[in-house]
């Protein structure tokens, strides 16, 4: 990825904590913040050449902690976690098909626009980066290698009830390759369902 895009990337996702470093004159101080768990699984689909992987690439799933934020402007707050990933990688080496499990911290930082149905009951859109840190081996084999760190960028939608409890679907858009597979890039594009508590 250019260094330019990667720097305005990593702005983004330390965007919460600019937002709040200093009060909005005319707004009422209010807590601006809770956490929570999420979870959740993966439906992956990687990509890079057809003779190269395998078509089982699927399921996966993440948890870890959460943190939702609210924006002084109407209808909008932000969403940021720590998550930690697993999934499964299959693709051919040496006419031999090898498995390979990736394990992976994720940074999303989402911009999300609230919809009151009633006061207990959310409808919600989010959009925004997410920093991925790959914490295996690089290597597949003799046929490529796995990138430490990329991009994607999130859009999903869902809803919230009873100011608790959150659940949404999503889908990741690869910014930057996973790796390389016979010099041809690896891209990661997931769907996911995800289930998050705020205490």
């Amino acid at each position: 990825m250019n260094p330019l895009r990667r720097l305005f990337l990593i702005g983004l996702l330390c965007l919460p904590l600019t937002l709040f470093s200093s009060p909005i004159p005319g707004v009422k101080k209010v807590k601006p913040w809770k956490v929570g768990v999420e979870a959740g699984l993966d439906l992956s689909r990687f990509r890079a050449s057809k003779e190269l992987l395998s078509p089982d690439n699927c399921m996966g799933w993440f948890a870890g902690a959460k943190l939702r934020l609210k924006i002084p402007l109407a209808n909008l707050g932000l969403d940021a976690a720590l998550l930690y990933n697993q999934n499964k990688l299959e693709y051919v080496a040496q006419q031999d098909i090898e498995k390979k499990t990736l394990r992976s911290f994720l940074v999303p930082v989402n911009l999300r626009y609230n919809w009151t149905i009633e006061s207990n009951f959310v409808l919600y859109f989010a959009t925004g980066p997410q920093w991925n840190w790959y914490v295996g081996k690089k290597l597949l084999g003799s046929i490529g290698e796995l990138e430490h760190s990329y991009f994607d960028w999130n859009v999903g939608l869902g809803i919230e009830v009873l100011k608790h409890v959150q659940l949404g679907l999503n889908y990741n858009i690869p910014l930057d390759k996973m790796g390389e597979v016979n010099n041809v890039n690896l891209e990661g594009h997931t769907w996911n369902i995800r289930f998050a508590f705020y205490f």
